[in-house]
């Protein structure tokens, strides 16, 4: 089985060491950054990816921006934003958005990966 590249971006080391760690069953190749002017460079210069997680509030762009702006470039990639916050707006933004989900934190391990698979294996 080929390993799947996943962008994760969270502007908290410890929620991305804790992602990187929730990954692990899935034995995916892991890129890491913690803003969302670094995920929209990432996206342009170290993919394509298999599946982005993006945290929405981080500084610079936020992840929900960067989001929207990957797919107004045409880029397919399935996405699964993450948020301790998630308004209305939010919901409507991801709701929107083909091939996204939103999991609001807190969330399992399992949800975590039950959502990647399902948006992956579309």
């Amino acid at each position: 089985m080929k390993s799947w590249r996943i962008l994760i971006a969270d502007d908290d080391d410890e929620m991305r060491a804790w992602l990187r760690l929730a990954l692990r069953q899935l034995q995916p190749a892991v890129t890491e950054v913690g803003t969302g002017n670094d995920l929209l460079e990432a996206l342009a210069h170290d993919g394509p990816f298999d599946a982005i997680i993006t945290d929405v509030r981080m500084p610079g762009l936020d992840g929900l921006r960067v989001a929207a702006m990957a797919r107004t470039a045409g880029v397919p990639t399935p996405i699964v934003v993450i948020t301790a916050f998630p308004e209305m707006a939010v919901l409507k933004s991801v709701g929107k958005m083909p091939n996204a989900t939103l999991l609001a934190k807190p969330f399992e391990a399992g949800e975590l990966r039950a959502a990647l698979v399902e948006l992956m294996t579309r």
